[in-house]
C-alpha cells in the first residue's frame, strides 16, 4: 500500500514544498567552538506561496525543511553543510569580524555555495550578520543576506537574485535551542507561481549538541551514557568480614 500510494503522496506534497534556497538562517554571529559540531533544523513556510490567479482559487502556502551541521574551525569561524529541502547540498562559510569576547555582542560575514533543486541549480550566497551578547536565555540576531542561482542543465529555469534581510531571537544556548526567525527578500519566481515579487519567511530552527544527546541517549552534560561498572571489593583474608 505504501509503494503505491508514494507517486500520490509526492504529487500533493512536493507543490507545497519549498525546498529550494535556505531562506532561514537559525545561527548568531558567534561561530561555533573549536573541535565542536552544531546541529540544526529549519522548518519554514511562506504563506501565499503559491498565489492563483483565478479569483475562485485560494493561495496556498510552501513550506520547507533544512537540516545543518555547523563545525568549528577556528576562534573566528566555523562552516556549516546544509541540506535544503532534502533536494541539494550547500556549504557555508562564517568568519566573525569583530574582535570582541566570545560571548559579547558579534558581527560576522558569510558566504558559500552548493547544488539545489536536485543538481538543477548552482547556488551562490553571500550575507552580513549581526548578534547580541550571547545569553542562555535569549540572544537577538539578524543581518541581511542575497542568494542567486546557476541553471547548470538544459531544462532548468534561470531566476532573478534573491535579496533581503531577516531577524530572531535564539532561545537557550548553543548546547540546545530554539531560534524563532522571520525574514523578507525580494523574490521573483522564476515559474510565476505568484503575483508579488516579496514574500515572508517565518521560520524555527532547533538546534543544538544536545539534541543528538536527546535522540540516542546521550547524556545532556556530555558525559559517557554508559560509565563502567565499580570495580568489585575484594573479600579480606579467609573470607569473613569483620
Amino acid at each position: 500500500m505504501m509503494r503505491r500510494s508514494t507517486p500520490l503522496i509526492l504529487a500533493v506534497v512536493l507543490p507545497l514544498t519549498a525546498g529550494c534556497i535556505p531562506y532561514s538562517a537559525g545561527t548568531t554571529a558567534v561561530p561555533t567552538p573549536v573541535g565542536t559540531m552544531e546541529p540544526s533544523m529549519s522548518a519554514y513556510f511562506i504563506p501565499a506561496g503559491v498565489d492563483y490567479e483565478d479569483a475562485d482559487s485560494s493561495d496556498s502556502p510552501l513550506f520547507g525543511v533544512d537540516l545543518e551541521a555547523r563545525i568549528g574551525i577556528d576562534d573566528r569561524s566555523d562552516l556549516g553543510i546544509r541540506v535544503p529541502g532534502f533536494v541539494g547540498v550547500v556549504v557555508d562559510y562564517k568568519r566573525r569580524l569583530d574582535a570582541g569576547p566570545h560571548d559579547g555582542a558579534a558581527v560576522a560575514a558569510t558566504f558559500g555555495g552548493g547544488v539545489v533543486n536536485l543538481g538543477d541549480h548552482a547556488l551562490v550566497q553571500a550575507g552580513l550578520l549581526a548578534s547580541g551578547r550571547q545569553n542562555s536565555a535569549a540572544t537577538a540576531y539578524g543581518g541581511v543576506k542575497a542568494m542567486q542561482v546557476i541553471p547548470l542543465t538544459s531544462g532548468a529555469v534561470s531566476d532573478q537574485p534573491t535579496i533581503g534581510a531577516f531577524a530572531g531571537v535564539r532561545l537557550g544556548s548553543q548546547r540546545l535551542g530554539i531560534s524563532p526567525e522571520i525574514g523578507v527578500f525580494y523574490d521573483p519566481s522564476a515559474l510565476d507561481l505568484r503575483q508579488s515579487n516579496w514574500i515572508v519567511v517565518p521560520s524555527f530552527t532547533f538546534h543544538g549538541q544536545q539534541l543528538l544527546d536527546l535522540f540516542f541517549g546521550g547524556s545532556r552534560r556530555g558525559a559517557d551514557p554508559f560509565p563502567p561498572r565499580p570495580a568489585p571489593v575484594p573479600r579480606p583474608p579467609g573470607g569473613r568480614w569483620p
